[in-house]
């Protein structure tokens, strides 16, 4: 995952008392605003149940309020403590972390837990609307569909539910995939332009033998067959007029089968396509279209005079890589002043070009941060795999966490909760046609590592 603590924000108790919470972004989105005190709480916690975690010093407690300079240094701190934390294994395989930020999004959004529905979707434009808790984690959402959808309990983790931005013409981008420490139900709620936003069920995974297993039932067939032809159209599958020809020949006769069969051939069957963005490989400043899948990232890069390179990285030869923000006075921005400016994301990554050279390669793009969850995933798959494994299911958290809430306004948030609207009603519809003070230097980043051990047998 991807912290950053960018700036912060005074607010007011129920007195009238002004305190300073830290803005916490997740993955490039802000997720939820904590006070210093929540988090020395969270500190205590996870020091006594992990006493063996290498986790950075947490920032000391002061005796007067902290501004200006001050209050800055312990953002970077706390900044640094949330990544150590989020890059700790142990910790997040507990899911008290995990926990921890769901109950921190419910607080900042000052969301109720409530029934409600919300509308998820399938790659043609189909949906159902399930009935969940307005507060339901990822992962209760994504059971709570894929039961309304049919799709037999042992492929439930197959799928994940992504967010997904309407472009118009009917095409969509992918924004990111959600997690199970947020709420879908909060985190589309908290999008200022919600109704160009789609929750969409996708498989997620990145070995196209897994198809073989979904082949088999005809609700996961169904699906694979949907976005099969949904990615043809969009262009994500690179595709052939004969082709598309003779998939559009298949559809007319109902051939699912065959249909499935050959888009399984084709280019980039299963992979991600990004927006159009900009690469400084082979040199600097280049347009660049990025698809991730299959275990690699493939490159599209314009070189002018109508002429395109092409370029394939397998994640085997990354060593290690980095999604990084920083903020620029550039005319990119057309801003005037580094306070108006907006962050850059860049996803950098260390590659094995040849034997014995390694080389730093870097994407400028508004989606860098998916980009590198999606190197990661990758990564963490071909690991599974190479220990027997296959699909990662979630597991129930190993201990609890004790949530601190940050004034007494807080507190009726976390009271008991309502009756789980799932159990209340099962019935769903089936499926339908601060800027920092800085300018070009880095605010912040995430390095991750991909194999230990890579070299020149990766050749």
């Amino acid at each position: 995952m991807h912290f950053s603590i960018p700036d912060t924000q005074e607010l007011k108790d129920e007195t009238g008392s002004s305190y300073q919470v830290f803005d916490i972004h997740i993955n490039g989105v802000h997720h939820c605003s904590l006070r210093y005190s929540q988090l020395r709480d969270l500190n205590d916690q996870l020091r006594n149940e992990f006493p063996t975690a290498e986790l950075y010093d947490f920032p000391p407690k002061k005796m007067f309020s902290l501004k200006g300079d001050s209050l800055n240094e312990r953002r970077v701190q706390l900044e640094k403590y949330v990544q150590s934390v989020g890059q700790c294994q142990e910790i997040w395989t507990s899911g008290m972390f995990g926990a921890f930020l769901h109950k921190a999004q419910q607080e900042t959004r000052r969301e109720e837990t409530i029934p409600v529905s919300l509308e998820v979707y399938l790659m043609n434009g189909a949906k159902v609307c399930i009935d969940i808790n307005s507060t339901d984690q990822t992962n209760d959402v994504l059971e709570n569909a894929a039961a309304s959808i049919g799709i037999p309990e042992d492929f439930v983790h197959y799928f994940g539910l992504f967010l997904m931005k309407n472009k118009g013409n009917g095409k969509l981008s992918i924004i990111r995939k959600l997690q199970d420490f947020e709420s879908p139900f909060i985190s589309v709620k908290a999008i200022l332009e919600r109704r160009k936003h789609k929750v969409v069920i996708r498989k997620a995974y990145w070995d196209q033998e897994f198809d073989d297993d979904l082949i088999t039932d005809i609700t996961t067939f169904n699906l694979l067959h949907v976005q099969a032809i949904s990615d043809v159209k969009a262009g994500w599958t690179v595709s052939t007029p004969e082709a598309e020809e003779r998939i559009a020949s298949l559809q007319s006769r109902g051939s699912k089968r065959e249909c499935l069969k050959l888009c399984r051939t084709l280019r980039h069957y299963g992979f991600v396509q990004f927006e159009p963005c900009v690469t400084d490989f082979p040199s600097e400043n280049k347009r660049v279209i990025v698809s991730v899948g299959n275990y690699e990232i493939h490159f599209r890069v314009d070189m002018g005079n109508s002429r395109v390179k092409e370029s394939t990285f397998s994640v085997t030869r990354i060593r290690c890589w980095r999604a990084s923000s920083h903020f620029t006075k550039d005319s990119d921005v057309n801003q005037n002043t580094v306070e108006d400016a907006q962050p850059l994301l860049q996803l950098s990554f260390e590659y094995l070009v040849s034997k014995g050279n390694m080389k730093w390669i870097s994407v400028i793009s508004d989606q860098a941060i998916m980009m590198s969850m999606c190197i990661k995933d990758m990564v963490d798959e071909l690991l599974r795999k190479r220990k027997g494994g296959k699909i990662r299911k979630p597991e129930k958290s190993k201990n609890s966490i004790r949530f601190k809430p940050r004034d007494k306004s807080s507190e009726a948030l976390f009271g008991p909760e309502v009756n789980d609207a799932k159990d209340s009603s099962k019935k769903a519809t089936s499926p339908s046609s601060n800027s920092e003070d800085q300018s070009v230097e880095e605010a912040s980043s995430t390095n991750y590592t991909a194999f230990e051990g890579i070299g020149d047998d990766d050749l």
